[in-house]
């Protein structure tokens, strides 16, 4: 991308979307970034020019698209529970997630601009094992996040191999600094609040968020489309993690390690049961199913021929601590 290239990026105030607007500024970029919030905080006083409104009324993304060059979508829908809300069935989510990749496909063919689609490493070919195909398929029968995610990719995937100039991007689990309005979520903050007494025994990949945004831009400066683009970092067990930044932040962090077999199902349960009561479970239990779908992962060939620079692992960690430190009440 040129120094000149107008961006707009949806979910802009997201975790990866705060990224990807501060990367495309240290790199001359012009962005919009695009809001639900009239005046997001995560946002302020960068420099990005602010939009407001909601990407599934109509005529919204050909307003927003219009005078740009480059879309990056950050801002897909990610329905990690099993009941979103209060009569929402698997088939509305799917439904939802069509309408809006049409959507935005169709806005992208018509105003010919660059589309970064983020996905996730959830849509990767898995390594080969009887038992955890069959997890993994139980999972993908059980949460609509899977579902939802594998066709989003798939429809994003099928345009660019019809002529639409789309990159796909499949992170692995991103930490780093930046997570205005996810505080709850973060594991970070869990571990620095010491509210996470447990953590499964079973290894992800992590990967520095602004790496992740750096390799969007590699990825379209490349133009590299129609294929899936991992983008991977280190290897590290959760309960080892979770020690990990307790040592570096000086937080006593004696988490359990669980099994992660029996983690997912009771997490299974627990969301079921409180459904039930018109509550939702704890963020921290809600996450178990997609830790428990992470595995180790090598770096490919398409993210080395993107050249991007993964940061060390204790590095991600200090500068995620540091910024929940300095924002202790965002």
């Amino acid at each position: 991308m040129s120094r000149k290239t107008r961006t707009l990026v949806l979910g802009a105030t997201g975790h990866l979307g705060q990224a990807v607007v501060r990367d495309l500024l240290a790199r001359g970029q012009r962005v919009t970034a695009a809001s639900r919030q009239l005046e997001p905080r995560a946002l302020a006083d960068l420099g990005a020019r602010i939009v407001r409104g909601d990407a599934d009324a109509d005529g919204q993304l050909d307003d927003w698209m219009s005078g740009h060059d480059v879309v990056i979508d950050a801002a897909a829908p990610s329905p990690l529970s099993l009941f979103v809300r209060s009569g929402s069935e698997p088939e509305d989510l799917l439904a939802h997630a069509r309408r809006r990749t049409t959507a935005l496909l169709d806005a992208v063919a018509r105003h010919g601009v660059q589309l970064a689609f983020i996905s996730t490493f959830t849509t990767l070919p898995r390594p080969a094992g009887f038992v955890a195909q069959m997890e993994s398929r139980w999972r993908r029968s059980v949460y609509p996040y899977f579902r939802v995610k594998q066709l989003m990719e798939d429809m994003v995937l099928g345009a660019a191999r019809n002529g639409v100039p789309a990159v796909v991007l499949n992170p692995a689990a991103f930490l780093g600094p930046w997570q205005h309005g996810a505080e709850r979520s973060s594991l970070v903050r869990m571990v620095l609040e010491r509210t996470l007494p447990a953590a499964m025994h079973h290894v992800i990949n992590v990967i520095d968020v602004r790496d992740v945004a750096s390799g969007v831009h590699a990825a379209l400066a490349a133009q590299r489309y129609g294929v899936q683009l991992p983008l991977v970092g280190h290897n590290v067990a959760m309960d080892d993690l979770v020690r990990r930044i307790g040592d570096i932040a000086n937080v006593r962090a004696q988490v359990i390690g669980v099994d992660t077999r029996a983690t997912v199902v009771a997490a299974f349960w627990l969301e079921a049961t409180l459904a039930m009561t018109g509550r939702a479970a704890p963020d921290a239990w809600r996450a178990a199913p997609l830790i428990a779908d992470a595995w180790p992962m090598q770096e490919s060939a398409e993210q080395r021929a993107l050249g991007v620079r993964i940061r060390p692992l204790d590095e991600t960690l200090r500068d995620a601590i540091a910024w929940h430190l300095d924002h202790p009440h965002s």
